[in-house]
């Protein structure tokens, strides 16, 4: 029998308001514990606002509530914010305090003791490779170390919520592996994450669940994988033989998909299962006495899904504005 998961956080007609815009307009949706739930968007779409009233820097406006573990964030906002370790776009560490200072300062406004802050700083200086600039001054750092630094600060009170604002954007490729996988291992440990990016690549690999977000509403809410099939169901499976196929064989190999001969006994399909259609035509061949020499497929990705529902939904809001 499965059981449910408790809800993390759970959001009621989000909105808020800048003069005449609105920047998050109306949005409601869960978040079940040990989830990584991403928000994707572009640029003004509404999703570090969106961040800023869950975790409180912007006051709730109208009939707006948040929930975390099904408590009011209004009602005891101090005891719930606890639950946070947040890293925010723009790095929240001292400049000119080294590593260390900056960790010892943050376990000191959580209240912790000297030694739990001293056993969690080598945890976490262990877990993110900084061990060797624990005394460099922050100022010093590289994109790269200051954000598994805003990563330390987030996780020093062992928070079991998670929230990142474009965690990788901007970073090195050895900083974003290590940033990705520390995520990975996060959610492994139980913890509940919420993260704001541009990367499509990103969200495919890490999210349980995708919003995604345009003019301050939610235009989407699926995995990456649901999205992918919904929106574009189709890929494309591109092989070549050894041999040739005779007319017989190439026509019933058109009845049985959309088959396409290129030059060079070069052949693609349009495939909704790709893993099936495969294995099928691996056994026909076979069994024809065909052999294909290699297979290649082209998947429809996040991206483009992305980018059709963002060119639809903005279509949709130019005509109902004529």
């Amino acid at each position: 029998m499965s059981v449910s998961k408790k809800i993390a956080i759970e959001t009621f007609d989000l909105t808020k308001k800048f003069g005449d815009l609105t920047a998050v307009d109306h949005i409601s949706f869960k978040i079940a514990e040990g989830d990584i739930v991403g928000i994707l968007g572009p640029n003004g779409a509404g999703k570090t606002t969106t961040i800023r009233l869950i975790i409180g820097i912007f006051q709730l406006e109208n009939e707006s509530r948040v929930e975390i573990y099904s408590e009011d964030l209004t009602n005891s906002p101090k005891e719930l914010k606890k639950k946070f370790g947040i890293v925010p776009e723009v790095s929240n560490a001292y400049s000119d305090y080294t590593v260390w200072q900056n960790i010892n300062f943050s376990g000191t406004i959580y209240g912790l003791s000297k030694q739990k802050i001293k056993d969690r700083a080598n945890i976490l200086l262990n877990r993110f490779e900084l061990k060797d600039k624990m005394h460099a001054k922050t100022k010093t750092l590289s994109k790269g170390l200051k954000q598994r630094l805003n990563l330390c600060l987030a996780l020093l009170h062992e928070p079991s919520i998670l929230i990142l604002d474009e965690p990788t954007s901007g970073l090195d490729p050895f900083s974003v592996n290590i940033v990705r996988n520390q995520i990975l291992d996060l959610k492994k440990e139980g913890r509940t994450i919420l993260i704001t990016t541009h990367n499509m690549q990103e969200a495919q690999q890490i999210c349980d669940r995708t919003l995604i977000m345009n003019r301050g509403k939610i235009i989407a809410d699926e995995s990456p994988d649901n999205l992918r099939k919904k929106f574009k169901p189709s890929s494309i499976l591109y092989f070549k033989i050894k041999g040739k196929l005779s007319s017989e064989q190439e026509n019933e190999l058109k009845s049985l998909f959309h088959l396409k001969t290129e030059p060079n006994n070069h052949m693609s399909v349009i495939t909704n299962n790709p893993l099936e259609d495969i294995s099928f035509l691996n056994d026909y061949v076979k069994k024809q006495g065909i052999e294909i020499s290699k297979f290649n497929l082209n998947e429809t990705t996040l991206e483009e899904v992305f980018i059709n529902l963002i060119k639809s939904d903005s279509k949709l809001n130019t005509e109902d504005k004529k």
